[in-house]
């Protein structure tokens, strides 16, 4: 199809269209509370579960252990808040966004580093919690950055790496931070099984534990080009698109 000379593509990110019903077959449906507006679930089906899955799921971070996490997207701040709310201490945000980072603060980071503002910032992170950090989550996907999400751990130390720069995006480490028991780990969808996670997800958020709530800002179907510039300059963290 095409329209203006333009091929038209019916799919968004490549997985679904806009449409006013979708047909689902019950394995991939999740049942949710009725009293809970459907607009603002949506985004826990991706996002928002790849960060707090990958933090609670495949990372097991528990009370008082460290983390540092590498973007302030939907997953990263999903990252954020779930190590909040299991009661992790101290917890790191990086950024090149200063409001991402005034954002990650308020839903519970400790510290907040912007990488243009620090001459070192691996040891910046590690002076945090010394002598290096339990925990950290790479959601940007850049070589650099998971590098970095490599070298802030302590030993042993664990790495999950979930931003998506392409399949074919080679990256550079020193085998040596592998030696000295520090692990590197390449995460689906926060190894998590939707049907249970989102429920529990659901009941962080009624408990004031996840509240991702603030992150998402709906926009009518007409202002769908909006929700798409919002996105792209990062003034919205989750727009979600509603019709009437």
């Amino acid at each position: 199809m095409s329209q203006g000379g333009e091929d038209v593509h019916g799919n968004w990110f490549g997985q679904s269209s806009f449409a006013t019903y979708a047909i689902a077959s019950a394995r991939n449906s999740v049942k949710v509370p009725d009293d809970l507006p459907i607009e603002l679930l949506g985004p826990l089906g991706c996002g928002l579960q790849t960060g707090a899955g990958s933090v609670l799921n495949v990372l097991g971070a528990k009370e008082g252990e460290s983390i540092a996490v590498f973007g302030l997207g939907g997953v990263g701040l999903g990252g954020i808040m779930a190590a909040k709310a299991v009661g992790c201490d101290p917890i790191v945000a990086v950024d090149l966004n200063p409001e991402r980072l005034e954002i990650a603060k308020e839903l519970g980071a400790t510290h907040a580093f912007n990488p243009k503002d620090t001459s070192d910032l691996v040891w910046d992170v590690m002076d945090v919690a010394a002598p290096g950090v339990h925990h950290s989550l790479d959601t940007v996907g850049l070589g650099p950055v998971i590098r970095q999400a490599l070298e802030v751990l302590r030993t042993p130390g664990h790495c999950a790496s979930v931003g998506f720069q392409g399949l074919e995006n080679e990256i550079t480490i020193d085998q040596g931070h592998l030696l000295v028991g520090r692990r590197l780990s390449g995460v689906v969808e926060g190894d998590a099984d939707p049907k249970t996670f989102i429920p529990e997800l659901l009941r962080l958020y009624r408990d004031g534990a996840f509240p991702f709530d603030r992150l998402v800002k709906t926009f009518p179907f007409s202002e769908i080009n909006a929700a798409i510039a919002a996105s792209e300059s990062g003034e919205v963290i989750k727009p979600v698109v509603v019709f009437d």
